[in-house]
């Protein structure tokens, strides 16, 4: 009798531990834990770019309801990305409201730098401490799940360099007219009818692209005062930039504006500005 009474002891033993080791059910009043909501996350390179803010990442709380406030550290392991190139970070720390189960966000600034990356770029974000010593770091009795989260930075650019504008079919927004780009180091020689002017067919421009970080694939369109050649009534001219000029390899696009002078008893004349978008058709 005394042995069957054992069994049964046993039996209830067992079944109450395998209750205690079950994953999916948890006493909340026990067990306690912070965890990130998602484990991978992928983000457009231009993220904050196009949203104006940065990008937010998220922790929750599982357990019973707590009447003070906590905080969580984390720590950020770079794979290939680096700080202020690839993203920026203010705080690593980040706040649970007392009865909130979402955390105040972790605020990612993610970087376009203007840069082709062949090699993939993430940050790990890992759990490292909690202020209140009863929260348990990851979701689960045993084998405690996200513990951390993989933020993936997706690169925009193209692979394309300046070469590109190459090309005897560019096309010029004045006017909508063909005209033949030819590259030497980082100057650009477009010839052509620039200024939509039809007794000016032969017009030359050279403008240098300098990227706003180096290999990278968009910055400023420049030139000097630029000699343009002669029209077919004989005419001398010269184009002077009129603020700023850019460009962007991967749109495949120059933007620049021309104040368009001639010359006229030995002075230069102001006729009137030429504005320029020189794309591939």
């Amino acid at each position: 009798m005394k042995t069957i009474k054992s069994i049964i002891l046993l039996f209830i033993f067992l079944i109450s531990l395998g209750c205690e080791q079950d994953v999916t059910h948890y006493d909340f009043e026990k067990y306690k834990f912070v965890s990130f909501i998602a484990t991978q996350i992928t983000v457009l390179e231009t993220y904050s770019t196009d949203n104006g803010e940065a990008y937010p990442v998220y922790l929750r709380y599982d357990g019973s309801v707590l009447e003070e406030d906590f905080t969580v550290s984390v720590k950020i392991t770079e794979n290939n990305a680096q700080k202020d190139i690839d993203y920026k970070v203010e705080n690593t720390t980040v706040t649970f409201k007392a009865g909130e189960i979402k955390s105040e966000p972790l605020l990612i600034n993610i970087v376009d730098n203007l840069l082709n990356s062949d090699q993939e770029r993430s940050l790990t974000i890992e759990i490292e401490s909690v202020s209140n010593p009863k929260i348990d770091i990851g979701v689960g009795i045993v084998n405690q799940s996200n513990k951390s989260v993989t933020l993936k930075i997706t690169d925009d650019e193209c692979s394309e360099t300046i070469s590109i504008f190459n090309s005897p079919n560019l096309m010029s927004s004045a006017g909508n007219q063909t005209v033949i780009g030819t590259v030497t180091d980082s100057m650009v020689t477009l010839t052509g009818n620039l200024i939509d002017y039809g007794a000016f067919p032969n017009a030359s421009l050279g403008i240098t692209l300098t990227p706003t970080v180096e290999g990278g694939t968009a910055g400023a369109a420049t030139f000097e005062n630029y000699p343009a050649g002669t029209d077919n009534d004989g005419y001398v001219y010269e184009f002077r930039q009129n603020g700023s000029g850019t460009y962007n390899i991967c749109a495949g696009e120059i933007t620049v504006a021309i104040d368009v002078y001639y010359e006229s008893g030995g002075s230069w004349v102001f006729w009137y500005t030429s504005q320029n978008v020189i794309t591939i058709p």
